[in-house]
């Protein structure tokens, strides 16, 4: 009898823990269903809708500063490369006199001994040649005296002759005509020596010039290879490429000639140089404002306007295949704080939504009254690209409405990198669901899947 009791007992409490378990699954589902079906109290965030003036913007990145104006020190214009040896150190200012750079002055000091040796030579063939010279025409000059001598002899023998016998006479004369062509031949050899001579020691003269030109290029090269500041400024290094991208000059660079090596920029005027992607260069025009922020400078943000977008495409450093266009922007503010070299991100104002009235300043502005402000066009709705989603062809938000997550088609305008405008289907009042809620059941294994899951929209 008692074993039969035990059995009994035994199963009244398993049937009263198998109770206890199913009202506590059944409650559990319900909890879970309550917390799907009323969003305002789950963790499913929201969004309100916002309204206000809507912006679109491009960012450029991997800007970096430079004054507008700078003096430039370049390289000399030299025969071969220039290797550096000694800088001024970046980012200190230099004062007039101050040695800037210095290049290797060997093969320039090798140089200037060479031109100096061919100069000399060049001067000791010319006192050679003048030397020869002087002597041909000593000789010429003694030849034509002996040629007048003979003549002399010639004229008086004929002069004896005048009572001898015809033959004797007739050969008189002849020899005396003999003498006087000696002295004409004596005479045009002379002035041709010196004719000749003439040429030959312009020709040396020429070259002595030449030689000259070249010590004195010389010189004015080897002195090239040191530069010193005509005037005080902050000193930047320039830039010179190595490999695939441009890097700032150091010691032992070696440079042509020509190549900008240091800036001395005026800070009181800066701008910023970055590039755009071929694919945005059209969205950008100059004149259009841009807010700057600097890698080094957190705050505050400075103001600037696009100066410049350049005509041809490069190809961007490290990227092969990818195509930008440089754009300089104009920084408008005056700040001791700004060095060329600081890296910036700058921020183009596409459009604006509604549009910013264009001032007018040689124009009388006429005085605000009630119908002018009653056509001031409304404001834009706007809500996080986070929070569209498209479902069966259709772009929807889901709007939260007393507590419960609904579907809400709606009609987008323009958009930025993180919000889009939307012209139909919300209020400013309305809030709207950052996740899809039937996604978020799905999750909890609440609720049945729906017939096609939502997914972000893709803009």
């Amino acid at each position: 009898m008692t074993e039969i009791q035990n059995i009994k007992n035994d199963g009244r409490r398993k049937w009263w823990i198998i109770g206890i378990l199913l009202t506590v699954v059944a409650t559990g589902a319900f909890l879970a269903t309550d917390q799907i079906a009323d969003p305002s109290e789950s963790s499913l965030p929201s969004y309100p809708v916002q309204q206000g003036e809507f912006v679109i913007s491009l960012k450029l990145k991997d800007g970096e500063l430079e004054a507008v104006e700078a003096e430039n020190v370049v390289a000399p214009r030299v025969r071969g490369q220039l290797k550096i040896v000694e800088l001024f150190p970046e980012g200190e200012v230099v004062e007039v006199g101050d040695l800037l750079v210095q290049f290797e002055q060997t093969d320039f000091n090798k140089r200037v001994m060479d031109a100096e040796q061919q100069v000399e030579s060049a001067k000791a063939d010319m006192e050679k040649t003048q030397a020869t010279h002087k002597a041909e025409i000593s000789g010429l000059e003694a030849d034509i005296k002996n040629t007048e001598a003979n003549l002399r002899l010639a004229e008086l023998k004929v002069e004896r002759m005048a009572f001898e016998a015809t033959v004797q006479k007739e050969e008189a004369e002849i020899e005396a005509r003999k003498a006087g062509l000696s002295k004409e031949q004596a005479l045009e050899k002379l002035e041709s020596q010196k004719i000749i001579n003439g040429a030959e020691v312009k020709k040396r003269q020429l070259e002595i010039e030449r030689k000259e030109r070249e010590l004195v290029k010389a010189r004015k090269e080897f002195e090239s290879t040191t530069i010193n500041a005509e005037k005080p400024g902050l000193v930047v290094y320039g830039k010179v490429w190595k490999g695939e991208r441009p890097e700032k000059i150091r010691v032992g660079d070696e440079v042509w000639g020509g190549v900008n090596v240091i800036s001395l920029p005026d800070l009181s005027h800066m701008q910023v140089k970055t590039y755009v992607n071929e694919v945005d260069v059209d969205k950008l025009d100059t004149g259009q404002v841009a807010t700057i922020k600097l890698d080094a400078l957190p705050e505050p943000d400075f103001t600037g306007r696009i100066k410049s977008i350049a005509s041809l495409g490069r190809e961007k450093e490290g990227e092969k295949n990818v195509k930008v266009f440089d754009v300089v922007l104009e920084i408008e503010e005056k700040d001791d704080r700004l060095k060329p070299g600081m890296s910036a991100t700058s921020e183009v104002i596409i459009e604006t939504i509604p549009p910013k009235p264009e001032a007018r300043p040689d124009s009388i502005q006429p005085v605000a009254t009630d119908e002018v402000v009653s056509e001031t066009p409304p404001m834009p709705l706007y809500i996080p690209l986070d929070a569209i989603f498209e479902k069966d062809g259709r772009t929807l938000v889901y709007l939260i409405v007393d507590g419960q997550a609904e579907e809400r088609e709606i009609t987008l305008g323009k958009k930025n990198e993180d919000f889009v405008v939307v012209e139909e289907g919300l209020s400013p009042d309305d809030r709207i669901a950052l996740r899809d809620p039937t996604q978020a059941a799905d999750a909890i294994g609440g609720m049945e899947a729906a017939e096609e899951s939502a997914s972000p929209k893709v803009q």
